[in-house]
């Protein structure tokens, strides 16, 4: 959402010509989560048309990636304090549309070429994320409309890593992007499954 993530990052939203009704950073999932648990944001490292793996959108530029995000942003911030107390992952639905590899889900050994195809890049991920944030609980979200080999892989990931896979489903849409609704229902279901509620 425009001036709640880093400077030079893509934004998506506010976009009311593709999204009419999500108009303000209190109407997004996480802006919600936060209000009705009392979580206080750290950071929210979001890239609009960002790729999990290192074949990223033609126009974006290679530093895009989850996977260079997360080894330059994160690693730096495992060096401050607080640590946070979770971290969401919301990634691969950019992946998906734009057809990159897809892969096997890979635990260690990555080589560059690895990183070129989505399951890999995201267990390398969820991997960094891990080792950099030893105190934090990871949640993995699983977008709907996914190829069922990503989605599936992504919760055999978290599985591996300890982390917590929310799987969302029938979430409202406007041109692939969540709803006003849609951004009610991933709170919705993102706290059921990592808040109990």
């Amino acid at each position: 959402f425009l001036g709640h993530i880093p400077e030079g990052y893509a934004v998506y939203y506010p976009r009311p010509e593709m999204v009419p009704d999500v108009l303000q950073v209190e109407d997004t999932w996480w802006h919600r989560l936060m209000k009705k648990h009392d979580l206080v944001l750290l950071k929210n490292n979001s890239y609009s048309g960002s790729t999990v793996c290192t074949h990223v959108r033609e126009t974006q530029p290679d530093s895009s990636a989850f996977v260079v995000r997360a080894k330059e942003y994160f690693s730096a911030a495992s060096n401050q304090e607080p640590q946070p107390d979770y971290m969401f992952v919301f990634g691969t639905t950019n992946d998906n549309w734009l057809d990159r590899e897809i892969g096997q889900v890979q635990f260690e050994n990555w080589q560059k070429e690895d990183l070129d195809q989505v399951l890999p890049a995201y267990c390398f991920v969820l991997a960094h994320l891990k080792k950099e944030n030893p105190g934090t609980q990871l949640v993995c979200i699983v977008n709907t409309n996914l190829k069922p080999q990503i989605a599936e892989g992504i919760v055999q990931a978290a599985a591996h890593y300890g982390a917590i896979a929310v799987r969302l489903q029938d979430i409202d849409k406007s041109h692939g992007h969540p709803t006003k609704l849609g951004m009610k229902q991933i709170c919705e279901q993102v706290e059921k499954v990592v808040f109990n509620t």
